[in-house]
């Protein structure tokens, strides 16, 4: 138990080095689920992470686990480690309330694809996490399950942003390493942002959404949330198989890529206005870090406005949304959160020729965003105009997703990194995205980014929020 002590006191270590001392015997997973579940039990009681804690069902994985690492059978960088699921992800013979009590009693007969696919890597399923009802909010606020913490909030209960909130807490308070979320409009990217860790949203389907609760099944987007972007890289590559987002030449070798020579957009001052002046500061020194490193810098042209993507983005989700459960919306009767109705209910009111013809305008954004790419690489933008904000003072009709929902829209792929902290050391974060199917060169320039700033390295402890 020496090195369960030591983690104890330094969180848990990066999944490469967790992979090498479970093979090595220097711990095991046991140790390292044994460390999540009394992490769990020392701080949920306040971060209000977790819906459901499988303590004994992780143990006996964990137990099983590390029977198979000792008799030489490694199933990967995921074997043997502990990961929680947001409660819209199906596991069988529990309930996925999608962050609703009208769900509670609704339990699941089979596993999720994404689950089902932990699994068959050897992850430990350690429960499951908060969210936005129906994942339908940026904040994280949930009127009838309660709303998680952001840890960096200290005494005030600060948004942890939404719909993933209990996913990037988990992984911000260093309960577990690695959480799936999902992402509609934002809801793994803002999350991290907000909570100071890094969630990547792949292009849609890379990661299959069967076996998710929906919420739009056009934009719903499956997702994964680490402390760096390495970690991110690595699961990604494991659970789709994909050895370009995380090339083994540089796993073995610990080496990074380079950004000399990468094509970089950036956003010019008009689509900069009314951004938190402290982000403004983080995301020019974030575009300063590029050209130091050699990247060449092209200001990106958008083909229509912010509000225009919104507008459409909002047509085809809330329509969506309303098709699943504007029933339980219509309802006065049932408990709903004040701030997800409202959009159910109005998106109940879209007509079939509105939704269609945003549907068309969504195929021709696509195609005039691709035209405005040009032979970039990848573009920055902020993750979110604000940091976290007081729980109870923010606005559900003005998200934090300005810049990230455009990915769901135009079906691109798209990370959030740590690239500073504002005037009361709140994180911010930087969204480093790319083309449809860019998901390794999006995690590589982020390992990269990464690997010349340190905010990754910055770890919330119960004294760094103590205002």
């Amino acid at each position: 138990m020496k090195l369960a002590s030591q983690i104890l006191a330094e969180g848990f270590p990066s999944l490469v080095s967790m992979g090498e001392m479970l093979r090595s015997g220097v711990c095991s997973s046991v140790d390292l689920t044994e460390y999540a579940l009394q992490r769990i039990e020392q701080l949920d009681g306040r971060m209000h992470a977790f819906v459901g804690i499988y303590a004994k069902e992780a143990l006996l994985a964990a137990q099983a686990a590390d029977n198979q690492i000792r008799a030489g059978d490694w199933l990967g960088p995921l074997h043997g480690i502990p990961v929680a699921l947001k409660d819209n992800v199906d596991v069988a013979g529990r309930a996925s309330t999608a962050g609703s009590t009208l769900l509670a009693s609704q339990v699941a007969t089979a596993h999720a694809w994404i689950t089902q696919r932990l699994l068959a890597c050897g992850a430990v399923i350690v429960g499951k996490t908060h969210m936005v009802e129906f994942a339908l909010g940026a904040w994280g606020a949930n009127e009838y399950m309660g709303a998680p913490r952001n840890p960096w909030g200290g005494k005030a209960h600060l948004s942890p942003g939404g719909s993933s909130s209990g996913s990037a807490v988990a992984v911000a308070a260093g309960m577990v390493p690695l959480t799936i979320g999902t992402d509609t409009g934002a809801s793994v990217r803002v999350p991290a942002s907000l909570c100071g860790v890094t969630g990547f949203k792949p292009t849609i389907g890379r990661l299959s959404s069967e076996g998710v609760v929906p919420l739009s099944t056009t934009l719903d987007s499956v997702g994964v949330l680490a402390q760096t972007a390495e970690d991110a890289a690595l699961m990604f590559a494991t659970l789709t198989g994909d050895a370009q987002a995380f090339p083994p030449a540089e796993l073995q070798s610990g080496a990074n890529p380079s950004l000399r020579g990468l094509r970089v957009g950036y956003l010019g001052s008009a689509d900069l206005e009314g951004l938190q002046p402290e982000i403004h500061r983080a995301y020019g020194h974030a575009l300063d870090t590029f050209r130091e490193q050699g990247a060449h810098l092209q200001q990106l042209v958008l083909p229509t406005t912010f509000d225009e993507l919104a507008d459409v983005s909002s047509t085809i989700m809330l329509s969506e949304a309303a098709a699943s459960w504007g029933h339980l919306a219509a309802d006065e009767s049932l408990r709903m959160d004040a701030s997800v109705r409202p959009r159910i209910l109005a998106g109940a009111r879209i007509s079939a020729t509105k939704y269609v013809d945003a549907c068309r305008r969504r195929a021709e954004l696509k195609r005039l965003f691709s035209h405005s790419l040009g032979d970039l690489d990848v573009f920055l933008t902020p993750t979110s105009q604000w940091t976290a904000r007081p729980l109870e003072s923010v606005d559900h009709t003005n998200p934090p997703v300005r810049y990230a929902r455009i990915g769901n829209l135009l079906d691109l792929c798209g990370i959030s990194v740590q690239m500073g902290e504002d005037d009361n050391g709140l994180p911010i974060g930087l969204q480093i995205a790319g083309r449809t199917d860019a998901d390794a060169r999006v995690l590589g320039v982020a390992r990269g980014y990464q690997a010349c700033t340190s905010w990754h390295q910055r770890r919330w402890t119960a004294e760094s929020s103590g205002r």
